[in-house]
């Protein structure tokens, strides 16, 4: 979908400040004042249910034959999240190795607005999650171009590279942020849960070979568009946590994941931790890696190490965009609470 030229000069049309007052409007209306002064413009408010502790306000704003995505923050956790999304776009736009999928991959429009504005532009497409859910249709074979797309990634971006020599950046730093956006993992049992699950990365990870390359970094259904027919990719967002060097097994794990936590309506975390325990990868997710050209066991030692650095990077990524995950007591109980706990089972069952 081409954006009008015009259209790149949203950024001058935001205000230069974002008042008190406006707290109490709901989303749509803040979203028409932000372009106060504009032509008449069509607003839609994007519903994000997957993370509605999120601190942005996310908006498409369509007139004519153009539309652009708004990415407004809330606060300055969402600010930080713009400006990474914002590089990463640029990043993206840079590399030649991903000109055959320019059509699927949003570009940053026009310079940042105030307090950390993203504009950017509209992707086609219908979000995979929602084709999930569709009873006229095999979940698992429509989620099969999104799966496969990834293979075609990493195929043309990725090398070989040991986890050891990217330990710094693909498990600690992930680890630091983790433990200062949960503060009660920082003292007794917990804080002893949480070294657990540092001492189970290393040994999941010891001799481990993965794919460095780009990396989405939250791949899942939701973030992913498809066209119904025929049924391909038409679209990959949100890309505030995507590397260049990241490590790629993770994106196609962290799909089916989700996929399955979707079908079933067991948590995340319970999943996870019920592959630690079970020291495997399930039968049926092992099926769906292989559309993504992933033999999970190839290339590591310990099956559960692509599981664990993928949950990882999918807790790590919600308390960056905002601290409101780290303080719910819901969101711990289901999403990280089992796992730390099955890590400190296994740290216990260690001769």
């Amino acid at each position: 979908m081409k954006t009008p030229a015009k259209m790149s000069s949203l950024s001058g049309l935001l205000p230069l400040y974002f008042p008190r007052a406006l707290a109490g409007l709901d989303d749509r209306l803040r979203a028409h004042w932000l372009v106060r002064g504009a032509a008449p413009r069509d607003i839609t408010v994007v519903r994000r249910p997957s993370l509605p502790k999120a601190g942005l306000l996310v908006f498409e704003l369509r007139q004519g034959n153009g539309s652009l995505v708004i990415k407004h923050p809330r606060d300055e956790a969402g600010a930080a999240v713009t400006a990474r999304e914002r590089e990463v776009l640029q990043e993206l736009a840079a590399d030649g190795r991903l000109d055959p999928w320019r059509a699927v991959l949003p570009r940053a429009v026009g310079s940042p607005g105030p307090g950390g504005t993203l504009a950017q532009t509209a992707l086609p497409g219908v979000p995979a999650e929602h084709l999930i859910l569709d009873a006229s249709r095999d979940p698992y074979a429509a989620m099969a171009p999104a799966l496969r797309l990834l293979a075609d990634l990493r195929a043309a971006t990725g090398r070989p590279r040991k986890a050891a020599d990217r330990a710094s950046v693909w498990c600690e730093e992930q680890l630091t942020v983790l433990s200062g956006g949960m503060p009660r993992y920082g003292s007794g049992r917990r804080a002893a849960e949480f070294e657990a699950l540092r001492h189970r990365l290393d040994a999941a990870l010891t001799g481990a070979v993965l794919t460095e390359g780009w990396t989405h970094g939250d791949y899942h259904p939701g973030n992913v568009l498809l066209d119904r027919v025929p049924l391909r990719v038409t679209g990959v967002f949100d890309w505030s946590s995507g590397r260049s060097d990241g490590p790629c097994e993770i994106d196609a794990y962290s799909f089916v994941l989700a996929l399955r936590s979707t079908l079933t309506g067991r948590p995340l975390g319970t999943l996870v931790a019920e592959t630690l325990r079970a020291g495997r990868i399930p039968d049926d997710d092992r099926a769906l890696l292989a559309l993504a050209g992933l033999d999970p066991d190839d290339g590591v030692a310990d099956p559960v190490a692509i599981p664990l650095l993928s949950w990882l990077w999918h807790v790590v990524n919600n308390v960056s965009k905002s601290p409101r995950f780290g303080r719910s007591y819901g969101w711990l109980t289901h999403t990280v609470a089992p796992v730390l706990g099955e890590c400190a089972r296994w740290a216990g069952a260690r001769p």
